[in-house]
């Protein structure tokens, strides 16, 4: 058997886009242990593993940081699923997977860790607040009342007010839960099971409002 050989040398070379990657990782682990006063630009360095030089050729401080963190859950799969302009399935079925990948996101360890970090600067850093709701809740909120309006333009659902009834199916859906995941640390999210579950309920309840098919 031929001993592998080790390699040895400067690491692999990152592409922008990989070192990028790299640095909101770390950011992400860095501001949920300790919240964006105590978070700095060499525990980030640090945590990602490269100098602080490094770093900051990629930002300028860490709110910026903090902002292209905020910005990157464009690319999670729940604004994949509610952008998609023409989602297969029934009217029930569409409704359903939207409600149900909108709370496995609120509801994930990522980003109540982030909803805890602008909860608690919001009186001494109030930017951060302001850029956790506009890119983490507005975004989301936004994306959802625009299906709903195109759901309604092709008579799968009958509202005259997406984005109220947006804010009344989501709120439905994630009820206290977030309450919940936000003052018991070690509460784990909730399962696939149990929030398809609570979906199920919320569109029962709402369905014939909306004159919603069943989800066959």
């Amino acid at each position: 058997m031929t001993e592998a050989k080790v390699r040895t040398g400067r690491p692999p070379v990152l592409s922008c886009e990989e070192r990028t990657c790299l640095i909101l990782r770390a950011a992400e682990a860095v501001f949920a242990r300790h919240g964006y006063s105590g978070a700095t630009m060499e525990r980030i360095a640090s945590e990602a593993g490269m100098s602080k030089r490094t770093l900051y050729q990629h930002f300028g401080d860490k709110l910026t940081v903090l902002a292209a963190l905020l910005r990157a859950y464009d690319a999670d799969p729940v604004m994949t699923c509610l952008t998609d302009p023409d989602p297969e399935g029934t009217p029930h079925q569409i409704l359903h997977r939207s409600l149900t990948e909108i709370a496995r996101h609120v509801l994930g360890p990522g980003q109540i860790a982030l909803t805890r970090l602008a909860i608690a600067e919001a009186t001494s850093t109030p930017e951060v607040a302001r850029l956790f709701y506009e890119n983490a809740m507005d975004g989301i909120s936004a994306a959802f009342a625009r299906r709903l309006a195109r759901m309604a333009d092709r008579g799968q659902i009958r509202t005259a007010d997406p984005e109220r009834l947006g804010e009344i199916l989501i709120g439905a859906t994630l009820n206290r839960q977030v309450l919940h995941r936000l003052t018991h640390a070690d509460t784990p999210p909730p399962e696939a099971a149990g929030l398809a579950a609570r979906v199920d309920a919320v569109l029962a309840l709402t369905g014939p409002a909306l004159g919603l098919g069943g989800p066959g």
